[in-house]
C-alpha cells in the first residue's frame, strides 16, 4: 500500500487536488497550474541550495579547465586533444543506448528518479578522485605518458557513469508542472548563488596571484588540491539532500515512444533546432581559455575580483529588474539582450589589449586591462540575472514544446541528438585549439615555465580573438525563435489538460490495483 501511495505522489499527490485544479483553470481560462504550488518547503529549500551551492567550484581554474589540465596537472595540449578524440567516439557510441534506456524507463518512482539515485555513489567517487589527482601525480612523479593514461582512464569511467546514470539530472525539468513556481525557485536560487558562488574562484585567483608573484611561498599544486577538495565537499552536501527529497511530478506518457519516432520528433521541434543551432555556433570556441592568459601573461588571476567591484551592485539590482523585463519582453528578446551585452564586453577587452601592438601592448599591463574589464563587466551586469535565468527557461520551454507537439517527452533523445552535434564539434576544436596553444603560440605545459613575448601575445589573441566571430554569428538564429508570449501561454494551457488526463488515468489504474489486491486478500 505504501508503494502505491508513493506512485500517486509522483503522479501529482492526489486526484482530488488535481481534478479541482483542472476544473478551476478550465473555468477561469487561467494559465496552467497557476492555482497551486507543488513543492514542499523542504524541497524548495533543497532546490535553492542545490542550485546555488551544488555547482560551486573554482570557476575558470576548476577541473577540466586549461589552467588545471596544462598548468596544474601538466598534460601536453596536443597529446590530450588526440586522446580525447577517442573519448569522443566512445561517447557517441554509448549515447544511443543510454538515451534509449532513459527514455524507456517507467517505474513507480518516475522516469528519472532511479537514475538520480544510482548516479550518487559512482559520481561522488569520480569527483573526489579528480580533486586529488594532481597531488597523486606530483607525489608519485608521474611522467607525461602516465599522466595522460590515468587522466583518460578517469575520463572514460566518468563518461560511462554520466551516460547511463545521467538521466537523473532531468529531475530539474519535471519536479513541478507549474512554470511560475519553477521560475520563482530558479530566480531565488540564482540570487542566493550570487551572494557567494563567485567567492571560491575569486579567492583562488588571489592566492594563485600571490604564489606566482612570489608573495606567498606555497606549492601551487598542493594549494589547488586543498581548495578544490574543500569546495567539492561543500557543494556535494546540498546535492545529496536534493537527491533524497526531490520528486518527479510531470507524468510521462503511458507507453514510451518508439526510438525512431522519438528521434524524428526532435527535428519537428523548431524552437529546439533554432536554440541548438545558436548554441552550436556560440560554443565554437576557437582558441584557448582566458584563465591561461590571466595567469601566464597578465600575471593577474584576480582581475575578476578587482574588475568586478564596480559591477557587483548592478548584478544585485538585475534580479528585481529581471521580473519587470520578463513581463515586458519575450524569452527570445531577453536572450538577445543578455548574450549581446557579453559580446560587447569581450569586444571592448580585446580592442583595448591590442593597443600598442605586440611589444608594448596594453594586453600585458594590469591597470588598463582591469579598467577595460570593469567597464565591460558593468555592461554585462545589467542583464546578469536575466542571462542566468533565461538560459534555463529556454531549455524548459523547448522540452515542453516537444511534449506539446508530440504528446510525450524525450529528454534523453533530445540530449543525444544535440550532444552528437556538439561532440563532433568538440573533437575537432580540441585538436585545433591544442595546435594554436602549443604549436602556434609556443605554450609549454607546467606551472614553472616562462614564456616569450611572442608567445604571450599569441596567447592573448587566441584567448579572445577567433571566438568573437562566432559569438556574433550565434545571435542570428535566435531571431527566428518562434515561442512568443501568446504561444507560450497556449502551450502551457494545453499541456495542463493533457497532463491532467494522464495523471488521472494513472491514478485510476493504481486504484484498480489496490482494489484487486484487497479483493484477493
Amino acid at each position: 500500500m505504501a508503494e502505491l501511495d508513493n506512485i500517486t505522489d509522483v503522479v501529482y499527490e492526489s486526484s482530488e487536488d488535481l481534478k479541482s485544479g483542472f476544473e478551476f483553470n478550465s473555468g477561469m481560462n487561467a494559465p496552467a497550474y497557476m492555482n497551486r504550488l507543488f513543492c514542499s518547503t523542504k524541497e524548495r529549500v533543497a532546490y535553492i541550495l542545490k542550485t546555488a551551492v551544488g555547482g560551486i567550484g573554482l570557476g575558470k581554474y576548476d577541473i577540466g579547465s586549461d589552467f588545471h589540465l596544462y598548468k596544474i596537472y601538466g598534460i601536453s595540449p596536443t597529446q590530450l586533444s588526440k586522446a580525447n578524440a577517442g573519448l569522443g567516439i566512445y561517447d557517441m557510441l554509448n549515447d544511443p543506448l543510454s538515451a534509449m534506456i532513459i527514455d524507456n524507463m517507467r517505474s513507480r518512482w518516475g522516469k528519472f528518479k532511479p537514475f538520480q539515485i544510482l548516479a550518487l555513489i559512482p559520481s561522488m567517487a569520480m569527483g573526489f578522485f579528480n580533486c586529488i589527482l594532481p597531488l597523486i601525480a606530483m607525489n608519485m612523479n608521474f611522467d607525461a605518458s602516465t599522466k595522460l593514461w590515468v587522466w583518460m582512464f578517469i575520463a572514460y569511467a566518468s563518461e560511462t557513469v554520466n551516460a547511463f546514470f545521467g538521466g537523473g539530472g532531468y529531475i530539474d525539468n519535471v519536479f513541478t508542472p507549474n512554470t511560475q513556481e519553477r521560475t520563482s525557485l530558479l530566480v531565488a536560487a540564482k540570487f542566493v548563488s550570487e551572494l557567494g558562488s563567485k567567492f571560491p574562484s575569486q579567492l583562488a585567483g588571489v592566492i594563485f596571484d600571490l604564489i606566482e608573484n612570489n608573495k606567498l611561498h606555497l606549492n601551487i599544486v598542493k594549494t589547488f588540491v586543498i581548495m578544490k577538495t574543500f569546495w567539492w565537499i561543500i557543494a556535494n552536501v546540498p546535492n545529496i539532500w536534493w537527491v533524497l527529497v526531490s520528486k518527479e511530478r510531470v507524468p510521462q506518457s503511458e507507453k514510451p515512444p518508439h526510438p525512431i519516432k522519438g528521434f524524428m520528433s526532435v527535428f519537428r521541434n523548431k524552437p529546439l533546432l533554432i536554440y541548438t543551432l545558436s548554441g552550436f555556433i556560440d560554443e565554437i570556441n576557437v582558441g584557448t581559455s582566458e584563465s591561461l592568459y590571466y595567469s601566464d601573461v597578465l600575471k593577474f588571476n584576480s582581475i575578476g575580483v578587482v574588475g568586478g567591484i564596480a559591477g557587483s551592485p548592478i548584478s544585485y539590482i538585475s534580479y528585481p529588474l529581471t521580473a519587470k523585463l520578463r513581463k515586458k519582453f519575450s524569452t527570445k528578446t531577453l536572450w538577445l539582450f543578455g548574450r549581446g551585452s557579453q559580446i560587447i564586453s569581450d569586444t571592448l577587452f580585446l580592442l583595448v589589449g591590442l593597443i600598442g601592438g605586440k611589444e608594448n601592448g596594453l594586453y600585458r599591463r594590469k591597470i588598463p586591462m582591469t579598467v577595460a574589464f570593469s567597464i565591460g563587466n558593468c555592461i554585462t551586469m545589467v542583464f546578469y540575472a536575466t542571462r542566468k535565468i533565461i538560459a534555463s527557461e529556454i531549455n524548459y520551454e523547448t522540452l515542453d514544446y516537444c511534449e506539446w507537439k508530440n504528446g510525450y517527452r524525450v529528454e534523453a533523445t533530445i540530449g543525444l541528438v544535440t550532444g552528437y552535434i556538439n561532440k563532433v564539434k568538440n573533437i575537432i576544436l580540441q585538436i585545433i585549439n591544442a595546435y594554436l596553444l602549443e604549436r602556434w603560440a609556443g605554450y609549454q605545459a607546467g606551472f614553472d615555465k616562462v614564456h616569450t613575448v611572442d608567445t604571450m601575445f599569441k596567447m592573448f589573441i587566441a584567448a579572445f580573438g577567433p571566438r568573437l566571430i562566432f559569438d556574433y554569428l550565434c545571435m542570428i538564429p535566435m531571431f527566428f525563435y518562434n515561442i512568443d508570449a501568446k504561444t507560450r501561454e497556449k502551450m502551457y494551457a494545453d499541456l495542463e489538460k493533457t497532463r491532467a488526463a494522464t495523471a488521472l488515468a494513472q491514478k485510476k489504474r493504481m486504484d484498480a490495483m489496490v482494489s484487486e489486491k484487497n479483493n484477493n486478500e
